[in-house]
């Protein structure tokens, strides 16, 4: 402990704030304490022991996928090591220290949130390496005693952690970047006289299966954050009759940082660059494309037969694009493995087996209230097929004559990706169009230089492209479901000021009408809080809504309307084209 607080101490902003006030040093002993972590391998060894004999009945074990020649000792010795993971559930702070003392005793210090620290499991998770860290940094004193204590884990060459989004992912999709801890770490490094670079070797995070998939269905529905409780967190032990399938983590090429200059620029170019990082690195595991492929139908039921056929099809242009599948996805072990998830969704009653007699056919439906949960999972993988979806829309345009010439697409690329700015971390306009070329040649079987060469393609090859892809025709279509609902809700406040309870409320209105008797939205998912709120950041963005002192109001109501009508035009186009090359 004195080890700590003498470290912390001498931190500059510590130090020179300690010359103004020394009084104040009591106060940042107590700060340490509140926050500091304290490894212990004989307790880390005990709680590895006690998850081989109870959690990991839970799941099928744990897969670790790791670069060629990755050896973290040996990184320790030229670098400060950094650990990057996205964060999907409370499980995730157990998996990774639990994988690498598994792998070679490595101590690893996690930051965690304060609401972590509960009695008696937040002794157990400071003595297992998490360090504790407030939600809000009230006091300018917790604040440069927080970034002390980080100077001290470097100092110390201590491997850290921490959860770069900030928090758990209620949807599947990755969050943005938080900075703070990106910037603390840049900053606390410069302080060094050795210099030995900074490595952030981003980790990418994905479980068959997540313990907390109810309460975050009920959150994205609208209901509040219930706050956890050592109760609330020893609820798990109710899950032992069902299984969670594997956790894969995926270890990234680690970013070395040595010197820059504009530490600002410095923290958003690395958060970034984890972030893509860790979205590239996603894997699709089994029950992340037996979510894709069951979404497809916003009703129906499919066969065994239509599943394997589609899943097989994304897998190969999977291969194709270099995205990465987990091993149990290999051809030998690929419909065993599909078979597995899909008892594991049966068996946590997410699926219903349908029998039909007469048709001597088994089908498989999600059950009405799982949508959501599955969606979770799709969610998970659906930055990796924004292209193939974006192309297959382009085709329908190209074949009524909306797109003719390469400007014309371009111009339509760049709508598309601006529609989708606040879903996912987009590549930029010159990633998206060399990946549209690679795309088209896988779906063509003919090699393309540019997008002109595509506009020379007959109309038959078109539309054997444009069926290739067809797996993936409405994989986005929940978005721009969710997008028209916005639009609508927008046009009805109109007159009025409204709070973002107000906007949500009248969307869940429309929503269920438009279920129940409208002509547009199919998609039970295409509603949830997270969505509409994006939605709204999108109509901001647009400048069809403007956000004031006392609420938000409309200042664009030819454009609120041209919108509706675009979404309702696109999701009609989509549609078109879907049964046409399905047909």
């Amino acid at each position: 402990m004195q080890e700590i607080i003498d470290i912390v101490c001498s931190y500059e902003k510590v130090r020179s704030h300690l010359e103004k006030k020394p009084d104040d040093k009591k106060k940042i002993i107590k700060i340490i304490k509140e926050i500091k972590g304290d490894y212990k391998e004989n307790v880390v060894g005990a709680v590895a022991k006690f998850i081989d004999k109870t959690f990991m009945k839970l799941y099928d074990g744990v897969n670790l996928d790791l670069p060629d020649g990755f050896d973290i000792k040996e990184f320790q010795k030229k670098y400060h090591l950094i650990l990057c993971p996205n964060h999907q559930s409370h499980a995730d702070y157990i998996a990774l220290q639990y994988i690498l003392y598994k792998h070679g005793k490595i101590p690893v210090y996690i930051a965690g949130g304060i609401n972590m620290n509960i009695f008696p499991v937040g002794g157990l998770f400071r003595k297992s390496g998490a360090f504790f860290i407030r939600r809000k940094f009230d006091e300018d004193i917790y604040k440069i005693t927080f970034q002390g204590y980080i100077y001290y884990l470097l100092k110390t060459d201590k491997v850290v952690e921490f959860f770069f989004e900030g928090g758990r992912t209620r949807t599947g999709k990755l969050l943005p970047p938080r900075y703070g801890l990106f910037s603390m770490l840049l900053d606390a490094h410069k302080k060094f006289d050795d210099k030995k670079p900074l490595m952030f070797i981003p980790v990418s995070l994905a479980h068959e299966m997540i313990p907390e998939e109810s309460a975050h269905a009920k959150e994205l529905s609208g209901k509040k954050k219930k706050k956890e409780t050592t109760g609330q967190l020893l609820k798990v032990f109710k899950l032992m009759n069902k299984k969670l399938g594997t956790v894969h983590v995926k270890f990234g090429e680690g970013i070395v940082v040595d010197d820059y200059d504009d530490l600002k620029s410095k923290t958003q170019e690395l958060a970034f660059e984890c972030f893509r990082r860790v979205g590239k690195g996603m894997p699709v595991t089994p029950t992340s494309l037996l979510s894709m492929v069951l979404l497809d139908d916003p009703k129906g039921a499919l066969t065994w037969k239509q599943i394997l056929k589609k899943a097989s099809q994304v897998c190969l242009y999977c291969h194709h694009m270099k995205i990465p599948l987990t091993k149990s996805l290999e051809a030998d072990s690929f419909e065993a493995a599909l078979k597995n998830s899909m008892d594991i969704f049966i068996n946590n009653k997410k699926i219903s087996l349908i029998k039909r007699e007469k048709l001597n056919q088994v089908f498989y439906a999600i059950n009405s209230d799982c949508r959501i949960h599955l969606l979770y999972h799709k969610n998970m993988i659906l930055h990796h097929f924004i292209v193939p979806w974006v192309i297959n829309t382009t085709w329908f345009n190209i074949f009524n004559g909306t797109i003719k010439t390469e400007s014309d697409l371009m111009s339509y690329l760049k709508k598309k990706r601006t529609e989708l700015k606040y879903e996912f971390y987009l590549p930029t306009i010159k990633e998206m169009l060399k990946e549209t070329l690679d795309v088209i040649e896988y779906a063509s079987g003919v090699k393309v230089h540019s997008l002109e060469e595509a506009f020379n393609m007959k109309p038959q090859e078109l539309f054997n492209l444009a069926k290739k892809l067809s797996p993936f025709a409405t994989a986005l279509t929940y978005i721009f479901e969710a997008n028209y609902i916005g639009a609508l809700a927008v046009r009805y406040l109109n007159d009025e000021i409204f709070s973002q309870d107000r906007y949500l409320q009248v969307s869940k209105e429309l929503f269920d009408l438009e279920i129940d008797h409208g002509r547009v939205v199919k998609y039970p998912e295409s509603f949830s809080v997270p969505k509409m709120q994006t939605v709204l950041k999108l109509f901001i963005d647009r400048k069809v809504v403007e956000k004031t002192e006392v609420g938000y109001k409309v200042i664009d109501k030819d454009q609120a309307d041209e919108l509706s009508e675009k979404f309702v035009s696109d999701l009609h186009d989509q549609l078109a084209l879907n049964l046409k090359v399905t047909k």
